[in-house]
């Protein structure tokens, strides 16, 4: 029966082996785990140095260790996660195992298959080892617990395992002390209880052991994260408790990875957790339920209390709140007898159900992707050409620069002082941009967090034709031809949808080649204020109607959105239209307009008093 088990659980620690290195590399880096690599990547002297992040330095210093020894793949970067997500779960199973056999067997099941605890096992990010920590740690309390009710002496070696795997916990996130303030809060109702207050002086030994340890690094990190706070008291409320609540719960359920509707589906596991905890109260493992429930509800205390000084929430700072809640899961499974037995095949089968779903959307679900930034830097390796700029904008792309970009190629950050003004950012572009043909701008994460005007973006769009524009997760990418704009060479007067006339183009060169550009000028009007912000296309069409060529983008390259024209104000609008280096030799049709993105509803178009359909033929392309 003994090698049995030992053959169980192996099988069940190769399958969450298996899940935690099954595509590890497979998401690309994002903009915390290149910050991650950053700090990895200095001195070890900087890397714990407590001027650097807001987190404690246990996993920058195994991160930085792991580089030493492996390198910087993006599956070495995150594999010391895939093995602390991996710890977790024999220790789950010994502490299910101080619950009942059947507990522990599911219970490790549940964590070897759970999305949630496979997500953060594969982010180079510190979530995985507090998770490992603070299971480790509530498994030697529990341990050093029985021990102390049983009077028998809890050996040094437990001691030195439960101060060990709660430093671990500590020492990676400042949230797992929520851990601690439950076993606290636990041992003296116990104790108490139990008339045995004795039994808490060991462990103000241990906890004082443990200050002694913790304390240095704590005083040095106060002054730091003391200009990191925010101030948000009117979050203190049942509101942002329960979406605090909520959020934690299903994750722990269903993990982060499933569309909204289906996601919901996760509070049936919520309640077959709360069925567990009833269960294991009237059981005879009520202090078990009575501590698994502290240690949870505990977690959400402090996560709710300390929101207003936190910029923000995310489901991963509890992320050591699943091993309670899988436990009560498991126990809620567990134990029913005849057909009863059906309810615990039928509910497992639900939890790995929902589970293996959101592993799926996990890994092939572009919506659930982390980042492209990679992506991003790979088109502009692919496409550069002599003479190219790399402009950054926004430093907070550095260290995801730092991880992907090419370093071959000229690169430039704008300084957020630059674009405080018109004047500054001309000044710095324009020395930026001399000597240089063409212009990939890199705008990452919010623009109003750091060019609110989008002033880069503007000063380019007006001194520069717009050659390319993708947008990727968290960040857009355009290329800009730097070439001189000339006036109005074919003048028009073309009403689109009564709200914009085309005064006219100018087109550069008259015969086109496959593999340049087009570069084409558009004048704009706007007849009247207007509500929506429209996109422009232009589209080189052949004989047979086949779209061979396109370039669509808001006006002036994003920055000068309809909504904001001022009737009786000219818009000049530059596009350089990339001609196919397979394009074959002919005439070309260059069709324009303006459509209501996403609906892609076209704006109709009037020329001298009669309807023209829902496009401007602006002119024939000679393409030799």
């Amino acid at each position: 029966m003994r090698r049995y088990e030992n053959w169980l659980l192996l099988s069940f620690l190769l399958l969450a082996f298996a899940l935690r290195v099954y595509r590890l590399d497979g998401q690309e880096i994002w903009g915390d785990e290149a910050y991650s690599i950053t700090i990895a990547s200095w001195p070890l002297s900087r890397v714990v140095s407590p001027e650097v992040d807001t987190h404690p330095p246990l996993y920058p210093l195994i991160l930085w260790a792991a580089i030493q020894l492996t390198g910087r793949s993006v599956f070495a970067i995150r594999f010391p996660s895939a093995l602390a997500g991996l710890l977790a779960v024999p220790l789950i199973y010994r502490l299910g195992k101080r619950i009942g056999k059947e507990i522990g067997w599911l219970a490790t099941g549940l964590a070897a298959l759970s999305a949630f605890l496979v997500y953060y096992s594969q982010e180079a990010r510190m979530y995985a080892l507090p998770l490992a920590g603070t299971t480790g740690s509530l498994l030697t309390f529990w341990l050093a617990m029985e021990r102390q009710r049983n009077e028998r002496p809890v050996p040094p070696g437990l001691w030195g395992l439960y101060a060990f795997s709660s430093l671990v916990a500590v020492y990676s996130h400042y949230y797992t002390f929520t851990v601690l303030l439950a076993q606290a809060v636990f041992l003296l109702v116990t104790s108490a209880k139990d008339r045995r207050l004795s039994r808490v002086l060991p462990w103000l030994a241990v906890w004082g052991g443990m200050a002694l340890c913790f304390l240095p690094w704590a005083l040095e990190h106060r002054r730091f994260l003391q200009g990191k706070a925010s101030a948000r008291f009117a979050e203190w409320n049942l509101a942002k408790f329960w979406e605090i609540g909520s959020r934690t719960l299903l994750a722990c359920s269903v993990g982060k990875t499933l569309p909204a509707v289906i996601r919901q589906w996760g509070w049936g596991v919520v309640g077959i957790a709360l069925l567990g905890l009833g269960k294991m109260s009237i059981g005879g493992k009520g202090r078990m339920a009575g501590f698994l429930a502290l240690a949870l509800l505990t977690g959400l205390l402090f996560a709710w209390a300390v929101n207003p000084i936190m910029p923000f929430f995310e489901e991963r700072y509890l992320l050591f709140c699943a091993p309670p809640f899988l436990l009560l899961v498991a126990a809620g499974l567990s134990g029913w007898k005849h057909y009863g037995r059906l309810w615990t095949v039928l509910g497992t089968l639900y939890f790995v159900g929902l589970n293996a779903l959101a592993l799926r959307h996990y890994h092939f679900d572009p919506v659930f992707r982390k980042g492209e930034y990679g992506s991003l830097m790979t088109h502009i390796r692919t496409q550069v050409q002599e003479g190219d700029l790399i402009l950054l904008n926004n430093p907070l792309q550095r260290s995801l620069f730092d991880y992907y970009g090419p370093r071959d190629i000229p690169h430039c950050f704008i300084p957020r002082d630059v674009l405080l003004t018109e004047e500054e950012a001309d000044r710095f572009l324009r020395e930026a941009t001399t000597g240089y043909r063409r212009v990939w701008l890199v705008d990452f994460g919010n623009p109003l967090e750091y060019d609110p005007s989008h002033r880069a973006r503007g000063w380019l769009a007006r001194h520069a034709y717009l050659g390319f524009r993708q947008d990727y997760l968290g960040a857009t990418l355009s290329m800009f031809i730097l070439e001189t704009p000339t006036r109005i060479e074919h003048p028009l007067d073309i009403i689109l949808g009564n709200e914009v006339r085309l005064l006219g183009y100018t087109l550069e060169p008259e015969v086109g080649h496959p593999g340049e550009f087009l570069f084409l000028t558009l004048y704009w009007e706007a007849l009247r204020p207007m509500a929506n912000s429209y996109t422009v296309f232009v589209h080189l069409m052949d004989g047979e109607g086949r779209l061979r060529a396109q370039i669509d983008s808001p006006p002036v390259g994003g920055t000068l959105p309809t909504s904001t024209w001022v009737p009786g104000d000219v818009i000049p609008d530059r596009y350089a239209l990339s001609l196919p280096p397979d394009l074959t030799p002919g005439e070309y049709q260059l069709n324009v307009g303006l459509y209501l993105w996403p609906a892609m509803t076209r704006l109709s178009v009037m020329q001298n008093g009669r309807a023209g359909g829902d496009f401007v033929p602006l002119t024939s392309v000679e393409i030799r």
